[in-house]
């Protein structure tokens, strides 16, 4: 190889790490701006969702600021559950509309392919398994440091299902396809042919950790969102975080349920039902570990 090839060579190389070094600001830029987004969706609604409610008390009912201040107040859980649904509906919407006209995505798309076997199964277990996990450890850190989880207890005392009616489908459903379609979704998409697929993972799973402003739900965020965006590397889609993220929050709402409805039923049967749990979180977690290494070995063959 004589020298002009060399320097030809080099060159080539400058040339390419510049325009990897834009492609992953710009990646990075996208991603936060997509965040920024869903920020300004939650107060778009909230704003949306109290001038309704002033129009139609002071206008429509001809009742006073008083009246309309004791009503916001007295039924607060359903308030923050109406802005919560419409936040959720609009991210819907507008990253629907980005998650599906993505160009990198593939077409046409097998969801035969990306949910056979055991997938499906086992990310129902992840979820399931993940929800008593965190739980467990996340009770015996309040227990052990009480003053740090004073704001936590606050914010989960807001999703108690007992608060409000809507708390169920918003928990259950259209909090958990929002929040896939904003991070594992059109995030994940913006970072994924800037970066390798697990610093692309962490740095969504840390935005959508940031995104609920508690660190205690931000830490277990963090870690729940690294699973579920190595449920979308595995399937190629964000069906299969969903239904993991679904699964995880329903979890959570069906405890809260049996030990409000069925206490000593609870009581008496949480060891088996936490065995159950751990058993489940280790096979849905193994499944996709492996899984992960063996799509990762097609695409490498792929490529060769």
């Amino acid at each position: 190889m004589d020298q002009k090839d060399i320097r030809q060579r080099e060159t080539e190389g400058k040339e390419t790490a510049v325009l990897l070094k834009r492609l992953r600001v710009s990646a990075v830029f996208h991603a936060l701006l997509v965040l920024l987004g869903a920020f300004v969706t939650q107060f778009v609604a909230s704003m949306l969702c109290m001038i309704v409610t002033g129009v139609y008390v002071l206008f429509v009912q001809g009742r006073t600021r008083e009246d309309l201040s004791k009503l916001l107040m007295g039924s607060l859980g359903d308030c923050s559950m109406i802005i919560s649904l419409v936040y959720a509906v609009g991210a819907i919407v507008w990253c629907g509309i980005l998650y599906y006209r993505w160009t990198w995505r593939e077409r046409p798309f097998s969801y035969r392919k990306a949910f056979e076997g055991a997938r499906i199964p086992c990310a129902i277990a992840l979820g399931f398994g993940a929800c008593m996990v965190f739980n467990v450890i996340v009770s015996a850190a309040a227990t052990l440091f009480p003053d740090a989880f004073v704001s936590y207890q606050k914010l989960m005392g807001n999703l108690d299902f007992r608060a409000s009616i809507l708390t169920v489908p918003y928990v259950m459903l259209a909090g958990p396809v929002a929040e896939e379609l904003i991070f594992r979704g059109v995030i994940l998409d913006r970072l994924k042919p800037a970066f390798p697929f697990w610093v692309a993972n962490v740095m969504q799973a840390a935005l959508f950790g940031f995104f609920h402003l508690n660190v205690i739900q931000g830490l277990y965020a963090f870690v729940l969102g690294i699973l579920l965006g190595m449920v979308v590397r595995v399937t190629g889609s964000i069906i299969g975080s969903m239904i993991t993220h679904i699964i995880f929050n329903a979890t959570s709402i069906g405890l809260s349920v049996l030990a409000v409805y069925a206490e000593d039923f609870y009581r008496k049967t949480a060891i088996y039902i936490l065995t159950a749990a751990v058993i489940c979180f280790i096979l849905g977690f193994r499944y996709y570990v492996h899984q992960y290494h063996v799509v990762k070995s097609e695409e490498s063959q792929t490529l060769e």
